[in-house]
């Protein structure tokens, strides 16, 4: 079968859960929607709400934050782990990640000698601090820091241990305050209706491959390295063993390859989404609304991709020196039905209560015509109340272009 780019883009926008918001979000909606995704990444960077709950928003409009803190800490339907990077993840799929739980726990000493630079015993002294008190944070065990801290990843060693046993599935997240982790026994975190049975390495390899699918619409086998970051997920396989496990499920009938225009290698979809490939063909209403994505969303973790299919550059420029950037510290891509047409960059004043754009840009190509306009002012309206501010104030009159 062979589909246009439009075509893959509409798709994989569906698939990614954008369309008409809902009102009012409900839990079950927030639930879905990472079920869907398969997880969310975590971030702390807080120039405006942390991206996290942003990628909720890009999808569902404004929302309770206190839902999604219910469904991982209270109700126990999500939890943390790595999936791509720090993620929230359904605990449906927990058996999933038990290998990566394993692998991590074979290492875990040499990792403690490694970062802590210091003996692993500590790992049996915060693990038993763990089961006598309970729920844990980093900053309850003492720390004489004997040099200057390196950054945002020089941790303690105790910081080091907790890490290391929560990566090996010993510990869990049990809650969070003020952002900062407290870790728990999994045994008393872990509700007793998740399924524990670990998959075989064949079952686990198809796993990723068709909810990859599920979450992207069409993708060739580097996008699954890419999802579920195979580093985060102890994934063990290669570009090339993934493309046989593609065309096994095509065997299977689980996938059906496809064509997609101006793409050299095949891509995969699902059966079920091979049969909407037509009505999008045919011009099926799709959303035409507009929205804004960190560049931690889960549409934009494979820029190649996103390059490819959307002829747009994601630019994460936080970790750059401000004299390399080329729009800003935080920007946030605009996406516009399927296309991405543009970015703002956007900081909150939590003290005045306002939301700061400092500009606008547009892409070259775009062209804007009064609905955008009228959507995007919506929009950002909706960004700023979800962000607690009252007013927003625009920094310059016009956008740019680039």
């Amino acid at each position: 079968m062979e589909i246009t780019r439009e075509t893959a883009r509409r798709l994989m926008i569906e698939k990614q859960r954008f369309g008409p918001r809902r009102k009012p979000v409900k839990k079950e909606d927030i639930l879905e929607t990472v079920r869907a995704l398969g997880c969310i990444q975590i971030d702390t960077i807080n120039v405006i709400e942390r991206a996290h709950y942003v990628t909720l928003w890009s999808r569902l409009g404004r929302y309770d934050k206190e839902l999604l803190h219910q469904l991982a800490y209270e109700d126990r339907h999500l939890t943390e782990y790595w999936a791509h990077a720090a993620s929230y993840i359904p605990l449906q799929d927990y058996r999933y990640f038990l290998h990566r739980m394993n692998t991590r726990r074979a290492s875990m000493e040499d990792y403690v000698r490694r970062r802590a630079k210091t003996d692993p015993e500590i790992l049996d002294q915060v693990l038993n601090r763990v089961k006598a008190e309970g729920p844990l944070a980093a900053k309850d065990f003492e720390y004489k820091r004997k040099e200057p801290s390196k950054g945002w990843w020089s941790w303690k060693p105790a910081k080091v241990a907790l890490e290391a046993l929560f990566a090996a599935g010993t510990l869990m997240i049990s809650h969070r305050e003020n952002f900062q982790r407290y870790y728990d026994l999994t045994e008393r975190v872990l509700p007793p209706w998740v399924d524990t049975s670990e998959p075989s390495e064949e079952e686990r390899i198809r796993f990723f491959a068709l909810r990859t699918m599920g979450c992207l619409g069409p993708v060739k086998a580097p996008d699954i390295r890419k999802y579920y970051h195979h580093w985060s997920i102890s994934l063990g396989r290669t570009s090339k063993q993934l493309q046989a496990t593609l065309e096994e499920l095509t065997e299977d009938d689980e996938a059906v390859e496809l064509r997609v225009e101006g793409e050299r290698h095949p891509h995969y979809c699902t059966p079920e989404d091979a049969d909407r490939i037509q009505p999008l063909t045919k011009g099926d209403p799709t959303h035409e609304g507009v929205t804004l994505l960190t560049n931690f969303d889960n549409l934009l973790w494979n820029r190649e991709k996103v390059e490819s299919l959307f002829e747009f550059q994601p630019k994460l420029e936080v970790y750059l020196p401000a004299e390399q950037r080329k729009y800003g510290y935080y920007n946030l891509p605009i996406l516009h039905g399927h296309s991405l047409v543009g970015r703002i960059v956007p900081k909150m004043d939590r003290k005045n209560k306002t939301l700061i754009v400092h500009s606008v840009w547009h892409e070259p190509r775009f062209e804007p015509d009064q609905a955008y306009q009228e959507a995007f002012e919506q929009t950002l309206e909706d960004f700023a109340a979800f962000n607690g501010a009252e007013k927003i104030r625009m920094e310059e009159k016009r956008p740019r272009i680039g």
